[in-house]
């Protein structure tokens, strides 16, 4: 009896450590599932807010079809782990959302595809990119282009509406009269947030005034011929001088780098081709950014005659054109938005300048053209 008692006492012992045991093992195991859960969830946070792009050096993909798609698989695998987490979360969270586990792993499977596809394009068009810079321009005329909202499909009610209005309120228009109706349109047009491609004009006209300033004939092809310009946005004359000036209004992150000094070039040898200019007159290339050149674009620049200038955007310049026809000597002035506002050329006639306020214009003995046949 003495040993049953021994024996059993024993054997509770043990059952009592292995049961202690097991306990802290099971705790132990619960706790490291929550920990998982938790990481899981962070993993997915984490991930979902870095970008793409940053999983892969973009020049390493340039011109390399192998790593382009080897770059688009992974990226594919990084997503489709990432769906992995969050139908384990989905399953074993407090409360589990098995239809919702089931319903990822079906997506996951079209979606890897997708990605794995849409990565590749995307470098694909990168590399069009990097080796024709002049795409980066036409992207910005093809996606960017607003004049929609003036014409509306109606190549002519441009002629009838006054620009003026997209920057009026109905009661504004009614009631203000001329000169605050197109000075409060011009405060407005500079106050509002411009799209990159509107910036890109804006930087253009600042060079033209620059130029037209200091007596040179401006002609702004890159804004009237749009992506047919041919990299050449301005093309100044002065005397026997022709400029070909190409503007960079980019971000203070970016550099200007040798490829898009041989562009210009180029194009600015065609136009001397094309337009069969003589000795006497001089071509120069000009390159105006709002940023630096790298030292490759500097020494390419010296090697072929570029002129390159970096000069930043002034908003604060003015912007009114006061031009006077030749003929009639009806003196007009014209606002940033106006339709034949890029067409008109300051100082080939005296008296003609820009001006800051319509106040300052109107007492010059300027008004604005009456072209259109809308409301007043």
């Amino acid at each position: 009896m003495e040993a049953f008692i021994i024996y059993g006492t024993i054997f509770l012992i043990i059952v009592i450590i292995f049961l202690s045991n097991k306990g802290k093992a099971i705790r132990k195991e619960i706790a490291e599932i929550e920990r998982d859960k938790i990481e899981r969830k962070t993993l997915i946070e984490k991930f979902s807010r870095i970008s793409e792009d940053s999983l892969i050096n973009d020049d390493d993909t340039q011109g390399n079809k192998k790593v382009r798609k080897w770059a688009s698989i992974m990226y594919a695998e990084v997503k489709g782990l990432l769906d992995d987490y969050r139908v384990d979360y989905l399953k074993y969270k407090k409360r589990p959302s098995l239809k919702g586990a089931e319903i990822v792993k079906e997506v996951k499977k079209e979606k890897r595809e997708l990605l794995k596809e849409l990565k590749y394009l995307e470098y694909q068009l990168k590399t069009y990119e990097e080796y024709f810079p002049i795409i980066k321009d036409l992207k910005d005329y093809i996606l960017e282009d607003d004049s929609f909202l003036l014409n509306l499909g109606d190549k002519n009610l441009d002629e009838e509406v006054d620009p003026a209005q997209k920057f009026l309120k109905p009661e504004e228009f009614k009631k203000l009269n001329a000169s605050q109706k197109n000075q409060l349109a011009l405060d407005r047009y500079k106050k509002r947030k411009h799209s990159n491609l509107e910036i890109g004009r804006i930087y253009e006209r600042f060079l033209g005034y620059i130029y037209e300033k200091e007596g040179w004939v401006v002609k702004f092809t890159g804004i009237i011929e749009g992506f047919d310009d041919l990299g050449r946005d301005l093309i100044c004359t002065k005397g026997n001088e022709i400029h070909i000036v190409q503007a960079k209004n980019w971000s203070k992150f970016k550099i200007i780098r040798e490829k898009y000094l041989y562009q210009h070039f180029a194009t600015t040898t065609h136009y001397k081709l094309q337009n069969l200019i003589s000795k006497k007159n001089k071509v120069v290339p000009v390159f105006f950014s709002t940023i630096d050149f790298s030292d490759m674009a500097k020494k390419v620049a010296k090697a072929l005659n570029i002129k390159i200038k970096t000069l930043k955007l002034d908003w604060d310049y003015p912007m009114i054109k006061c031009n006077i026809n030749p003929q009639s000597k009806e003196k007009i002035y014209h606002l940033p938005f106006d339709q034949q506002y890029d067409k008109i050329i300051i100082g080939n006639n005296e008296g003609e300048c820009y001006v800051h306020t319509v106040a300052q214009a109107t007492a010059k003995g300027f008004r604005r053209a009456f072209r259109y046949r809308g409301p007043a």
